[in-house]
C-alpha cells in the first residue's frame, strides 16, 4: 500500500527547506564578511547585552574578560582616540536621539596590542522602544589602517610637491625680477640715447615706438613675476595680498569687483595663506577670462575655526560636472591645494546662473 503523505511531513519538508535557505544565505553572508574584512556587533540594550563576532574582537582588541555584558561596547569608547572621541560619540549621540538614519564614520582607535588603527564604522539603531529610545543596534567596523597609511603618505608627496613647485616659481619670479627686467630697463635707455641723437624725424620715431614696447614689455615680465611667486604675501600678508590681487584683476578686465575682508589673525600659517592666495588667483582669472561677468563679489572672513574665501560672479557659469569630467586644470588644482591644508572647497555653479567658489581651511598656526 502507498503510504498517504500527511500534514506533519509537509511541514517538516517545509521547515528543512527553510532551514537551509537560511544557513545558504548566512554562509553568503559570512563569506561576504569574510571577504570584506568586516567586524559584526549587537548592541542590545534592552537585554544589556552585546553580541560580537570573531573579527570585531580581533579589531578592537577586546580581551576575554571584557566580552561579557555590554563590557565591548564600554571598551570600544575607552579605546577611541582622544582627538576623535568627541566626533565619534556627538554622531552616535545624534543616532541614538534619531537625528540620524545611520552613521557612517572614520576615526582612530588605540588597539591594546598594534596601537594606533584606523576604523571605518556603520552603525544603526534597528529597534526603538515606543518613546523613541534604542532597543537594539547593529554595525560593521573595519579596518582601513593601511588605507589610510596610504593616503597619508601620497598627502605628504603632494605637500613636498607643491613646495617644490612654489620654490621653483620664486626662483623664476626672482630672476625675472631681478634680471631679465633690468636688462629690459638698461636697453630702454640705450634706445632713449639713441633717439634723442638720432638726425631724422622718422628715424626718431620708431626708436620712440622700440623704447616704449621694451617698457611694456618690462612691466608684463614684472607682472608675470608677480603672478609667479607674489612677495607681498610674505612681506604684508594675506589681506593686503588679495586687495591687490583684486585690484589687478579689476584693472585688466571690465568686470566690477567689490572686496569685503574681515580682521585676520595677525599672522596665518604660510600654506594656509598660500593656499587662499592660489585659490583666489584661479577664482578671479576664471571670472575675468571666461565668466563674461559685469560684477563680482571677493570676501573673505573668519568662520568655524578657519577662514572662509568666496568668488560670486554674475557670469555665464557652467556645469561643475561637466567640468570635472572634462578634466579642468584650475579647478583640480583648487581642490587639491585645500584638500592639502584639510579644509573644503564647493563650486556652485550653472550654465546662465554665475559661479559661486567657496574655500574654507582651517587656522591652524594662527596667532591672534
Amino acid at each position: 500500500m502507498r503510504p498517504t503523505r500527511t500534514g506533519n511531513s509537509i511541514d517538516s519538508a517545509e521547515r528543512r527547506r527553510a532551514e537551509e535557505a537560511l544557513r545558504r544565505s548566512e554562509a553568503r553572508l559570512q563569506s561576504g564578511a569574510d571577504l570584506a574584512h568586516l567586524a559584526f556587533y549587537e548592541w542590545d540594550f534592552a537585554e544589556r547585552v552585546a553580541y560580537t563576532d570573531d573579527r570585531f574582537d580581533e579589531v578592537c582588541g577586546v580581551p576575554p574578560e571584557r566580552r561579557q555584558g555590554l563590557e565591548p561596547l564600554d571598551f570600544w569608547i575607552e579605546h577611541l582616540h582622544p582627538d576623535d572621541r568627541q566626533r565619534v560619540l556627538e554622531e552616535r549621540r545624534q543616532l541614538h536621539a534619531g537625528e540620524l538614519e545611520q552613521v557612517s564614520v572614520e576615526y582612530r582607535f588605540l588597539h591594546p596590542v598594534h596601537g594606533q588603527r584606523w576604523i571605518h564604522h556603520l552603525s544603526r539603531i534597528a529597534v526603538r522602544d515606543a518613546e523613541g529610545y534604542p532597543v537594539l543596534a547593529f554595525g560593521v567596523l573595519r579596518d582601513i589602517s593601511e588605507r589610510k597609511r596610504a593616503e597619508i603618505e601620497l598627502r605628504g608627496l603632494n605637500q613636498r610637491l607643491v613646495r617644490a613647485h612654489e620654490e621653483e616659481r620664486a626662483l623664476l619670479a626672482r630672476e625675472l625680477h631681478d634680471d631679465v627686467t633690468q636688462r629690459l630697463a638698461v636697453l630702454a635707455i640705450d634706445v632713449g640715447r639713441i633717439e634723442l641723437a638720432s638726425a631724422g624725424a622718422e628715424q626718431a620715431e620708431s626708436l620712440k615706438a622700440v623704447r616704449e614696447g621694451l617698457a611694456r614689455l618690462s612691466e608684463d615680465i614684472h607682472s608675470l613675476a608677480y603672478q609667479l611667486h607674489p612677495a607681498i604675501l610674505d612681506e604684508l600678508g594675506l589681506a593686503e595680498a588679495l586687495r591687490t590681487e583684486c585690484e589687478r584683476a579689476g584693472l585688466r578686465s571690465h568686470v566690477e569687483l567689490s572686496v569685503e575682508i574681515d580682521p585676520l589673525p595677525t599672522v596665518v600659517e604660510r600654506d594656509t595663506a598660500l593656499c587662499l592666495y592660489r585659490v583666489a588667483q584661479e577664482a578671479l582669472n576664471n571670472t575675468v577670462r571666461h565668466a563674461g561677468a559685469r560684477t563680482a563679489n571677493v570676501v573673505l572672513r573668519k568662520a568655524h575655526d578657519g577662514l572662509t574665501f568666496a568668488v560670486r560672479d554674475d557670469g555665464a557659469g557652467f556645469d561643475p560636472a561637466v567640468a570635472r569630467e572634462g578634466g579642468s586644470i584650475g579647478l583640480a588644482s583648487m581642490r587639491e591645494r585645500v584638500r592639502l591644508v584639510n579644509g573644503t572647497l564647493d563650486i556652485a555653479s550653472a550654465p546662465g546662473r554665475g559661479t559661486v567658489i567657496t574655500a574654507w581651511v582651517p587656522m591652524e598656526g594662527a596667532v591672534e
